[in-house]
């Protein structure tokens, strides 16, 4: 059975919808069909509609990728434990990759699983961003972090990068077309090995996401892509500079997406996943099905750019984890920008684990972080002033040794 065939044995428009309102920047890589299968549950009390998760699958290991889709935390465990079985009733191995603290905790004490935290969620809050970069902020406490990113600006503003946003309505085949073959340019243009999580497909559930395009003099030389991820919560899913755009592009697209919504939250007219971005109503019900695992391994894609891809890599104390953290995520009242997940130098224990196996399995991280270039991908981010979420990899107490990691990595390998 291939691929194709299994995965359409699900609605994609709900499983998007879904994505869109209960996700987070790991889920929203499901939505790339050819790579990722989608397991759905039993209806469960404990979630208004059967759960949901994405995952890979190859050499016997299974994949899950990020929390499973459901309406309540209270629903994690059950859902973990019928998707545990699902995977041992078809002799694959499984292991959750990049999932939040509540679903580590249920891996980690619940079902005694092994738990690492080795991966970060970097978070920007738009209002603490602009209040650094305004005209105002001069020997503000912290301002000394965006000096680069402030830089870049004013080279984009040298070279008259303009920034807008398109609407879905607003598209025309000629712009399309050039961002489709500055896409081509920019991937002929990258060197060496990509480990990722997601390709860069501007198309892919266009009606949920927003775009930005960097012109000089017309010209298109730079794309920005927001996926909802969550109440008042989005994700930067793609932010490119073109092979021939000015120094600076980048950092402009991200930087007016920002301040734009920023502006629409504070004005009370920002859309969320709730209420329709480009008119796409909010998830309808799903049916409860189980998709069977694969019989051959998903396609691979190449590196999400700006490090939006979801890879291993933290768990060193950040502004996020202090109480006084000025994150958008604790507060309804904001709104909050993910980049996705970074790869931390180190990788730190944190349920059943110990001794050798943490010194085996940390030598072994480091060796495939360092040879993939995984740590440099958080460089970009920090002049944003990001906030570090820790994030986590969990797997049964029989291991993820080197074989593991390395079926995982040449799932994410292009």
């Amino acid at each position: 059975m291939t691929a194709s065939t299994l995965n359409d044995n699900f609605d994609k428009s709900t499983i998007a919808d879904l994505v869109a309102k209960y996700g987070s920047s790991s889920t929203t890589a499901w939505l790339e069909f050819a790579r990722y299968h989608i397991w759905v549950g039993e209806p469960i009390p404990e979630s208004e509609f059967p759960p949901v998760q994405g995952y890979m699958t190859s050499d016997g290991w299974i994949f899950a990728w990020g929390n499973p889709l459901v309406s309540s935390p209270a629903a994690l465990g059950p859902t973990a434990r019928a998707f545990v079985k699902f995977a041992e009733q078809n002799g694959l191995h499984p292991v959750f990759a990049c999932v939040d603290r509540d679903m580590e905790e249920v891996l980690g004490e619940e079902l005694g699983w092994r738990t690492v935290s080795c991966i970060y969620e970097d978070y920007v809050d738009p209002a603490h961003l602009l209040e650094l970069t305004s005209p105002d902020a001069k020997g503000h406490e912290g301002q000394h972090v965006v000096k680069d990113l402030k830089k870049n600006l004013m080279r984009a503003e040298k070279y008259h990068v303009e920034i807008a946003e398109v609407k879905n309505t607003e598209w025309t085949t000629e712009d399309k077309r050039a961002v489709e073959k500055g896409i081509e340019e920019w991937k002929a243009s990258r060197n060496g090995i990509q480990i990722a999580s997601t390709t860069l497909q501007p198309w892919l559930d266009q009606e949920h996401r927003r775009y930005w395009l960097a012109r000089v003099e017309g010209k298109i030389v730079g794309i920005l892509i927001l996926t909802p991820v969550q109440s008042n919560t989005w994700q930067i899913k793609n932010a490119v500079s073109f092979p021939d755009a000015p120094k600076g592009t980048s950092e402009a697209l991200i930087f007016n997406s920002l301040k734009t919504l920023h502006e629409e939250h504070t004005s009370g007219s920002i859309p969320t996943a709730s209420t329709p971005v480009n008119g796409v109503s909010a998830p309808a019900s799903i049916s409860s099905t189980v998709v069977e695992p694969p019989t051959s391994p998903p396609a691979s894609g190449m590196f999400s750019p700006v490090s939006t891809s979801d890879v291993s890599g933290i768990s060193t104390p950040t502004r996020m984890d202090s109480p006084d953290a000025n994150s958008a995520l604790d507060d309804e009242n904001r709104v909050a920008v993910t980049f996705g997940i970074s790869a931390s130098p180190e990788l730190h224990p944190v349920h059943n684990l110990g001794g050798w196996k943490v010194k085996a399995l940390s030598k072994t991280y480091k060796h495939v972080a360092s040879s993939a270039k995984l740590i440099n991908r958080g460089e970009f981010r920090r002049k944003f002033d990001s906030d570090h979420k820790p994030m986590y990899v969990c797997y049964p107490e029989d291991g993820f040794g080197l074989d593991g990691v390395n079926t995982l990595f040449k799932l994410l390998k292009k």
